[in-house]
């Protein structure tokens, strides 16, 4: 197929579980509202959920917002607390939990030092903010590794909209046949990429049942299974 790049998606895909951080982030952002305002820190985490929610019922015909120092800012605001002055603390606290979550999903690092080797450029497509997502690939040692970051910040749009596909493509030098996307969520990174024509690799670690759908992608349940079908691509 003269395979000339690959996109990844970055969470959920190269490291594992974003839920499972958010749930860890929440944890210590509740400790941190009790130990630094001295408020319940159920009532802050719950806080900082519905305001999460209510940007989303909010703005449905804008981008979706991923700032959490506007979910803090909400949160605080509605216990009547100084947004100003603690907003972006919290925005730390839940990130820096994140960070301290994260685990590469195995595979990945020689995955991207193969493809380097081969001289197939790399791109994470990912639905966040710019900085977020460039400090998580330096925690996570692949900022050398990988040869584009395309965030839905930079492209205007999330998955699977298809600027930040388009975008991928036009840093990359490559045309949608040339291309593969890597990813977990079979919406936003599957469709979105076959609908421009853009090969998918759908990689369903958590065993969801295969959509009725006739286009054409591969399916992986591991990373592993993921790199050795791109591996035979080359």
């Amino acid at each position: 197929m003269g395979l000339k790049a690959v996109f990844f998606d970055l969470d959920d895909t190269l490291y594992s579980s974003f839920k499972a951080c958010d749930a860890y982030a929440l944890e210590q952002l509740a400790a941190w509202a009790e130990q630094t305002l001295g408020v319940a820190g159920t009532a802050f985490a719950d806080a900082f959920r519905t305001n999460r929610l209510r940007f989303a019922r909010q703005q449905p015909g804008m981008p979706p917002v991923h700032d959490r120092v506007l979910f803090a800012q909400g949160a605080l605001e509605r216990l009547g607390l100084n947004a100003v002055r603690y907003a972006r603390a919290a925005h730390r606290v839940y990130w820096e939990a994140v960070f301290s979550k994260m685990e590469l999903r195995p595979g990945v690092t020689e995955l991207l030092d193969d493809l380097r080797a081969a001289g197939i450029q790399t791109a994470v497509c990912t639905d966040m903010l710019a900085d977020i997502q460039m400090e998580k690939l330096e925690r996570l040692g692949l900022a050398d590794r990988i040869s584009y970051l395309v965030t839905s910040e930079e492209a205007g749009m999330d998955k699977p909209g298809a600027p930040i596909f388009w975008l991928a493509m036009h840093k990359c030098g490559c045309l949608p046949h040339e291309a593969v996307m890597v990813g977990d969520n079979f919406r936003h990174d599957i469709q979105g990429a076959t609908d421009l024509g853009i090969g998918g690799i759908w990689l369903n670690w958590t065993h969801l049942p295969r959509p009725e759908d006739e286009r054409d992608y591969f399916e992986a349940h591991s990373f592993e299974q993921a790199a050795a079908h791109i591996r035979s691509l080359l």
